[in-house]
């Protein structure tokens, strides 16, 4: 996705493109539907040709596939879209989260820290935020699955109503 979640770009379409269609056929039916209809057909061979040096995609006689490197890629596009936030104004859950994540991973970094604002999280210390809890499940599996789960601390308690 390009930056504040608005589309996705040529690579992500034709990743995703390419994995739901698997053939040729269906392929070439898929760029002449409605969001390749405005792109250039000059933009999309080079698009292509980046993929095709980046090792996520090959051409072969029948088509353009993707490689083991591209499969890949193309299962992790949707691992960095935002959840929705299950909790309601008053929670009566607090929930601290900590983390830290290195340098390398900064697009990850920065899911997360949008991720938990969307949750209604308020910053105490850069990497150090509250707010409801407890964090939902699908939150949690995304953060196996973006195998930053070991970097995440959560502390969650209910609060005493007085």
């Amino acid at each position: 996705m390009t930056k504040n979640n608005r589309s996705p770009s040529i690579s992500d379409l034709l990743l995703a493109t390419l994995v739901s269609g698997r053939s040729v056929r269906r392929f070439r039916s898929i760029l002449r539907e409605r969001e390749f209809r405005k792109l250039k057909q000059e933009s999309i061979r080079v698009t292509l040709s980046r993929l095709h040096k980046k090792k996520y995609m090959n051409y072969s006689p029948s088509g353009w596939y993707l490689t083991k490197a591209g499969k890949y890629r193309a299962k992790n596009i949707g691992l960095l879209r935002y959840l929705p936030s299950p909790f309601e104004k008053n929670s009566p859950h607090v929930t601290i989260v900590s983390f830290d994540i290195p340098e390398l991973d900064r697009k990850i970094r920065n899911w997360l820290r949008n991720q938990i604002k969307i949750f209604g999280y308020e910053m105490l210390q850069q990497s150090l935020w509250i707010g409801p809890g407890p964090l939902p499940v699908t939150f949690l599996n995304r953060l196996k699955e973006l195998s930053i789960r070991e970097n995440v601390k959560i502390f969650s308690r209910v609060k005493k109503l007085s």
